[in-house]
């Protein structure tokens, strides 16, 4: 019973986890890493592990840092089932789309530049082209929640994990041993989602610990801070620029805003909803209303659009998006993508970052390296396109809309699975140390997973012993050390 971890491994992005148990060869998610450049170059290295002998592939969910490697995968010859929900199959055929989409763009944007400077040779070719996502999304085979599935004598088992549509935490298991891969866990307090189901015990499980060293605000109150800043924001008479992941976090932020408008508390303003796929992802939403709380599954039930402010202006078309830089006066534009690292956010940040009327909402993670992080820290001038923008914009961050566990979220969820070792993974080393001192306080034996490190799944840990960092979260050596 092994473990190796080719991604979200040291670091939050990049999920994949090769487990060999009863003579099967499985993959756990395949996911795009993304931040600073040193970390997206790792999506171009080779696998660490033989894909002749890959019989099958799980998806925890369809978010780009679990599905954005799928297609690389396949390109390079496996042929096997990616087995998912049905939903997740939906999600990462349009987040995958979307991706090969925009790493063309990118790309030409590139090629162009570096022939202008003689250097075309330089710019390095998109990781997979829609054709390969094409090819991928004919191997989707189709997993329901609590229903086993059975990959020779490894019983697999989906429970729902409470983050995203169709996201569930994974059960694995044989005569050999027993893992669970939690996958990304839910915000108990989305005011949306169904909360995560509780696992079982286990020998080892594999848990996310992204929020692992904090607590979110209750949802009260982060709900009071959101009007909050959008009634001061409008006083100024700019715009509110909300970049915001497309899925989940798109709609959430409807959902609220939409609240906001029938109780009075927002003026009837347009609200821009710039973001093809967040438009698909919305009309998913109506086919999900079972993984909703009662509340809102009732609003959808009933051919009521919770997700759906009535000064909603969608902006599909690339035109479309364009115009809303004409508009004068108020408004509130969504946009992705949600860390600022591509997609029409930049355009509106290119041309509204620099005014100092406007107000700028951050209600996502923000992984290290990105541009949303740099503008979070307090940077005063940041490139966009090439073109460095001066920060006058009015910088607002609300945490507590995560549809990420909290430390507190991880503890329960760990709970029933007894003194089973914990594998922390995707999160940041600064994170997971105050995570695993939490579990050893507790009694649990924890370890952070190396990326491309092989783990004996049978033999026993002893505590937690955490990895030494710098100032700027990484480890000293570069080379993590138990």
């Amino acid at each position: 019973m092994q473990l190796l971890s080719a991604g979200a491994a040291e670091t939050v992005t990049g999920s994949c986890h090769h487990l060999t148990l009863s003579g099967k060869n499985i993959l756990i998610d395949c996911g795009l890493f993304q931040g600073r450049q040193e970390i997206e170059d790792f999506n171009y290295e080779s696998f660490p592990f033989d894909l002749e002998k890959l019989e099958a592939v799980l998806l925890t969910h369809g978010h780009l840092d679990h599905v954005g490697r799928l297609p690389k995968l396949v390109r390079e010859g496996y042929r096997r089932p990616i087995y998912a929900t049905h939903t997740t199959q939906k999600i990462a055929e349009i987040v995958l789309l979307d991706a090969a989409k925009i790493q063309l763009e990118d790309y030409e944007r590139a090629l162009r530049k570096a022939q202008r400077n003689g250097r075309e040779k330089k710019v390095t070719p998109p990781l997979f082209t829609d054709k390969d996502v094409t090819q991928t999304v004919s191997l989707f085979k189709t997993v329901d929640f609590a229903k086993p599935l059975q990959l020779g004598d490894v019983t697999v088992t989906y429970s729902p994990a409470g983050h995203i549509l169709g996201s569930g935490f994974i059960s694995v298991q044989s005569s050999e041993g027993h893992v669970i891969f939690s996958g990304d866990l839910g915000n108990a307090e989305s005011g949306v989602q169904e909360d995560f189901r509780l696992p079982s015990s286990c020998d080892a499980v594999l848990v996310e610990t992204t929020y692992g060293n904090r607590t979110h605000r209750p949802l009260s109150e982060t709900l009071e801070e959101f009007r909050t800043v959008i009634k001061a924001s409008l006083k100024t008479g700019g715009k509110v620029l909300i970049p915001s992941f497309a899925l989940e976090r798109a709609q959430n932020i409807l959902f609220h805003l939409r609240n906001m408008q029938k109780q009075g508390d927002i003026p009837r303003i347009p609200i821009y909803l710039d973001s093809p796929m967040a438009t698909k992802m919305t009309q998913l939403y109506m086919q999900g209303k079972n993984e909703f709380l009662p509340e809102v599954a009732a609003k959808l039930a009933s051919g009521v659009d919770p997700f759906e402010p009535e000064t909603l202006i969608y902006a599909a078309t690339a035109d479309e998006s364009k115009k809303i830089n004409d508009v004068e006066g108020q408004a509130i534009i969504i946009a992705g993508s949600g860390m600022m690292t591509g997609g029409r956010i930049l355009h509106h940040l290119k041309h509204n970052l620099w005014r100092k009327e406007t107000s700028l909402v951050v209600v996502g993670y923000q992984s290290e390296g990105t541009l949303g992080r740099l503008l979070v820290d307090g940077k005063k001038r940041v490139k966009i396109h090439g073109e460095e923008i001066a920060v006058k914009a009015k910088i607002h961050t609300i945490g507590g809309f995560s549809a990420h566990a909290d430390q507190d979220d991880l503890l329960r969820w760990l709970e029933p699975t007894s003194k089973a070792n914990v594998y922390m993974i995707h999160g940041e080393v600064a994170v997971m140390n105050e995570f695993g001192a939490v579990l050893a306080k507790a009694g649990r034996n924890a370890v952070m997973v190396q990326r491309n490190k092989t783990y004996d799944l049978r033999q026993p840990l002893n505590g937690f012993v955490p990895v030494m960092v710098d100032k700027s979260g990484r480890n000293r050596t570069g080379n993590y050390t138990e």
